[in-house]
């Protein structure tokens, strides 16, 4: 079936193409004094083979770490749209995240970079010189007009991009319904605050001691994060780990607040933490599949295991993220791709990354792969506010088998994204809180410094270290040029 829905698409396009021996694109251009309208033609004729097929004029590469198989159907309906580019998926750069980047800087240094590549961290591309300036396109692109402006302002630096948004995921709240009802807990409606979150956690905890469930699990095993969005929810102009767009906040009694909640849930023991004796009677495997906690901190982007909860007998639910005072504004974690500093074809690169992206002929041909081989549940999401494509998701159904998916859609309007892959400086601040010769883990899990403590001198060096990254971002650039 997935090949039949590849051949129908090339069939369609095939057919779009028949008879036409040009193609033309149309950019518009605006500046404040007046607007202009640019043609370009593509002229296929002079580059036919004896047989009559398009010769290929343009070769460009693309890597990510998503789903091989949605990206080739998608590489080849690009090149039924452009029959003058030819495009391989690059295999050899393999890894996910960090260890996708540092096989990227491998490939720069051997000048083997792909055209177009997703980016764990886009501050790394911008110091090693890995990409390209890519503002000319995004601003004269009209369906960047669509993407949402809490995304769209973000990988931007001194008026200049360098990163398109690709997709955002969803940091929300794992729930195991069956525990619920196994403690005879209500079930919180989906509207519900961080107050009752924290105080169903502790009636699950005290209900479940005995059976060694616990109240909470971290997210991918790690502390609750509270003071990076309890904050959020309580001011509606405070972004994601109180950033407001020009220094951290950390000093705020809102952040400090978050940072004690969660150290005290850790201290009465309802945080997931296995001893050794309780996992040796537990056993082996995950103990949030097996039923061990009943809530967890999570991310749509590790919606792998859903499936073996379902299977073990689990009811799987996922909660928006509780709000505060001034509501819900769920975190969503950001994707980027980027066009490289090595590709002779800028343009075209863009293209691709668009059509790989947020672009909505792209997006719609990926639904409906992801339709056509049985896709349940969608783990990411569109970074533009485009209709079809949001009834083309309800179309199919994809929010429907998770209970709570839908309604954390309906809260991406309202969505603070976090900086974590693109704000230069932040990835090197928390080596230095992890630094052994500061070790503040440590000392804070210890009780050997609070909060009220280490938040002034945690604001001074992040604020301290995101303007110097920027300020030597910017001197090598001028030198540069």
């Amino acid at each position: 079936m997935k090949k039949i829905l590849v051949l129908i698409v090339l069939m369609c396009f095939s057919i779009v193409l028949i008879g036409c021996s040009e193609t033309t694109t149309t950019t518009l251009t605006t500046t404040e004094s007046q607007t202009t309208t640019t043609t370009t033609t593509v002229r296929e004729s002079s580059s036919t083979t004896t047989q009559g097929t398009v010769a290929k004029e343009i070769s460009l590469s693309y890597a990510d770490w998503a789903d091989p198989e949605i990206n080739q159907m998608l590489i080849d309906a690009f090149m039924v749209k452009y029959p003058h580019i030819e495009v391989s998926l690059r295999k050899d750069i393999t890894g996910t995240g960090g260890a996708f980047t540092n096989n990227l800087l491998n490939a720069q240094a051997a000048q083997t970079l792909p055209d177009v590549f997703a980016i764990d961290n886009v501050p790394t591309g911008l110091y090693n010189g890995m990409i390209r300036e890519i503002t000319e396109y995004w601003d004269n692109d009209p369906e960047t007009d669509l993407v949402y402006d809490n995304i769209a302002d973000t990988a931007v630096y001194d008026g200049k991009r360098y990163a398109l948004p690709s997709f955002q995921f969803i940091k929300g709240i794992g729930m195991n319904l069956t525990i619920f009802d196994k403690y005879n807990i209500p079930i919180p409606d989906k509207d519900w605050t961080y107050e009752e979150m924290i105080a169903i956690a502790r009636e699950i905890r005290l209900a479940g001691k005995a059976d060694y469930v616990y109240g909470i699990d971290g997210l991918e095993g790690v502390g609750l994060d509270f003071e990076l969005i309890f904050p959020t929810m309580d001011a509606v102009d405070v972004g994601y780990n109180t950033w407001d767009g020009t220094q951290f906040n950390f000093t705020s009694q809102a952040w400090i607040d978050a940072f004690n909640l969660e150290l005290d849930l850790i201290a009465e023991n309802v945080l997931a933490a296995y001893t050794e004796e309780e996992l040796a009677i537990i056993g082996d495997g995950w103990p949030w599949v097996e039923g061990y906690a009943g809530m967890k901190i999570e991310g749509t982007y590790n919606f792998g295991y859903v499936e073996s909860m379902f299977n073990n007998g689990f009811e799987f639910g996922f909660w928006p993220y509780p709000g505060g005072e001034a509501g819900q504004f769920p975190p969503t974690i950001i994707d980027y791709a980027v066009v490289s500093s090595q590709t002779d074809y800028p343009e075209e690169a863009y293209l691709l990354a668009k059509w790989m992206t947020f672009g909505k002929e792209g997006w719609m041909l990926r639904l409906d792969a992801m339709h056509e081989r049985g896709d349940l549940f969608i783990d990411r999401f569109p970074v533009s506010d485009v209709p079809e494509i949001w009834a083309k998701i309800d179309e199919y159904h994809l929010t429907d088998y998770i209970e709570g998916l839908a309604e954390n859609v309906d809260l991406l309007p309202y969505a603070k994204p976090d900086v974590d892959k693109w704000l230069p400086g932040y990835k090197e601040f928390w080596a230095w809180v992890s630094s052994e010769e500061n070790d503040y883990w440590t000392k804070i899990y210890n009780n050997e410094v609070t909060p009220e403590v280490f938040a002034s001198e945690w604001e001074t060096q992040i604020n301290t270290m995101i303007s110097t990254a920027l300020e030597e971002w910017k001197n090598s650039i001028d030198e540069t040029n």
